[in-house]
Parts: structure tokens; sequence; C-alpha cells
């Protein structure tokens, strides 16, 4: 009845449903499953956290970054409906492609950069997305929901793309989404794989990537903070502090690059200690950058006093998500966040 009279959409009532099934079954509500890890890698992006090197790496520096059992999956079908429709139930996005480019928003524009490149903007297509990365909290849902529409549509009309290929368009995406990304969320976004990377710098020149091999997984929390935050913001806050004075934030900027580097060595050796130490100067860093928030410190304090090695904001900052190397007590650490009113999750990378 609230459908027919238009008082809920059908998308959000098949929600609805399907999350009373999932509580009379048992399943937290909002929980990574099973059902959302073991996806096709064809139709799918993965969400990412950077263990060292954000906002650095966008001038030019190293950064490492690692892929997260969150990630976006995407569906296409044909229709008749005459244009391209997008639907993503999770974030409550329903819109139909405008066919004028002056009246889209950054996620119409982003869209129509796919269509135009992948030669579709006749097709009459539906696009359904399925998020499992939290909205702007530092974790790459923007990327990752790039590579799924994009996978979903080579998918769909066989269009054989390379990951290379992907991974170009994606960044196209990310530069509507963040003015001057460094590259490394649709990297991960696309390769899912743990990374050193290093955007070209001049910007017209080729990044570089290479994938990284631990002796074992690296125990990560992940504190998600809710206060939501725009990388683009972040990112253009640094630069106009850069531009202001580039001789400072250049010498911060090497620094960071230089925690970077001894971070591989420490993981590559398995030196935990080590790298928990990197991970809390690299933090205060950041801190310098100011990009960091009062929610940001309450999580980064609460790994800390609970036995964390080391803790730090990744992503762009402002609020978003921080990490917290655990070893040994993540439980603890993940409980006092939950404690405290943030959402937490355990995650190893490598």
């Amino acid at each position: 009845r609230l459908v027919e009279t238009g008082e809920i959409k059908i998308w959000k009532a098949r929600e609805i449903v399907e999350q009373v099934r999932k509580e009379a079954r048992g399943v937290s509500v909002g929980a990574v499953t099973s059902d959302q890890t073991a996806i096709d890698q064809r139709a799918c992006g993965h969400g990412k956290i950077i263990l060292l090197g954000e906002h650095a790496v966008v001038y030019g520096s190293h950064a490492i970054a690692a892929p997260v059992p969150l990630a976006v999956r995407a569906t296409a079908q044909d229709t008749t409906s005459g244009g391209v429709d997008m639907l993503i139930p999770r974030w409550g996005v329903e819109y139909r492609l405008q066919r004028d480019p002056a009246h889209r928003d950054s996620l119409q524009r982003s869209l129509g950069i796919i269509f135009d490149a992948l030669d579709l903007t006749e097709r009459s297509v539906h696009i359904e997305v399925f998020p499992s990365v939290p909205r702007a909290m530092g974790l790459g849902g923007s990327a990752a929901m790039a590579v799924a529409v994009i996978r979903a549509l080579d998918q769909h009309y066989r269009l054989g793309l390379r990951d290379d290929e992907v991974n170009a368009l994606a960044y196209r995406c990310e530069e509507v989404a963040h003015g001057s990304p460094s590259g490394i969320d649709n990297t991960v976004a696309t390769y899912g794989k743990l990374v050193l990377y290093k955007r070209g710098w001049p910007a017209n020149e080729a990044p570089i990537m290479r994938e990284l091999a631990v002796p074992k997984p690296i125990p990560i929390v992940i504190g998600i903070s809710r206060k939501e935050s725009l990388t683009a913001v972040t990112v253009g806050k640094v630069r106009n502090a850069w531009q202001r004075n580039s001789t400072l934030y250049e010498g911060i900027f090497h620094q960071i690059d230089e925690l970077v580097l001894q971070a591989v060595e420490a993981m590559q050796v398995q030196d935990l200690e080590r790298l928990g130490d990197l991970m809390n100067i690299c933090h205060g860093l950041l801190n310098a950058l100011r990009v960091s928030s009062w929610e940001v410190e309450e999580l980064v304090q609460i790994a800390r006093e609970h036995g964390a090695l080391g803790a730090k904001l990744t992503g762009g900052g402002g609020g978003g998500s921080i990490i917290a190397l655990c070893p040994g007590n993540r439980d603890k650490v993940v409980a006092a966040m939950r404690d405290a009113g943030y959402q937490a999750m355990e995650v190893e990378i490598g």
C-alpha cells in the first residue's frame, strides 16, 4: 500500500523486506557477509585503506595501500526506458542520466564520462549498485563504485576491457570526484592488491606500482567516525597551504615519503612495533597538514589506550576513518570504539 501511494519507493521496500529476512535468519544487518565478499571480480570494485602516505602521494611521494573486504558490486541490464537509469538502494540514490552535461551533478558527470568513453551513449540501460563501502569515509568508495560500474558494463556488453583500461577510466571519474586525485584509490579498486604506489610527478608521467609481499597478514582495525568527509575538500585545503608555503609543505611530504619506505622494510620482516611507531609519527605529520578532526583524534586515542601499536587517520581525513595496528588485541580495540559510538571492523592485509 505504501508503494502504491508513493510514500515509499520500490527499492526501499525491497531493502526493508531483505533486512527483515536477514534478521529472521540471525544475520546482523549491515555486517559484511560471505555473499558480499565473494563477488564476481568482473563487476566488483575494491574498497581500500592507505597504510601510510596519504596527501603526500598527491605530490609524488610513495604510499602503501591495501584492499579491504568491503567492496562495491554493480549490475547492468538492458531496458526500454530510453535512457540510462542508476539505482543505489543503500545510499538512497535513484536518477536518470541527464542528456545535457550542464545539468549533471558529480555522480552523473562520472557516469557520463564512462558512457562516452565506452561509446554507449545511445544505449538504454539500468544500472544497480550495491555498496558495502560506507560513503565518504576515506575507504575509496567513489573509486570502487566507478570500477564496479565499468566492469558491469564491460561484462554486459562484452567489451573485453583490460584492467589497465578499467583503471585509467576510473581515474578520470576520480578527477570529477576529487579534483586532483593521486590515482591510488582507483588502482587498488581495480587490482585489489597490497601495493607500494607512486604517482607520476609531474602529473603527466606514468605512475609506479609495486605489489608488496609480507610474511604474514597484518592485523588492522578500521575505526569509522561516521562523519562524512569529501577528499576533494581536504586535498584542496592542503594544496592551498602548499601553494602559500611550498618549501615547508614539501619538507613534510618528504618526511612522510621516508616513513613510507621505512614501513615497507618493517612490513617485509614483520616488525610490527616499528611499523606502529611509523604510523604514529605519520599521523602527527598529517595533523601538521591540518586534515584531522576531533572524531579522528578520539578514535586514534581509543586505539592507543587499548593496546594498538600504532594508529592514524586513513584517506583524506577531515572525518572518515582511522586504522590501528592491533596484533593480539583487536577485539578490545573494536569493543572500545563501538562503546564510544563509532563503527569498527577487523581486517587483515597482505
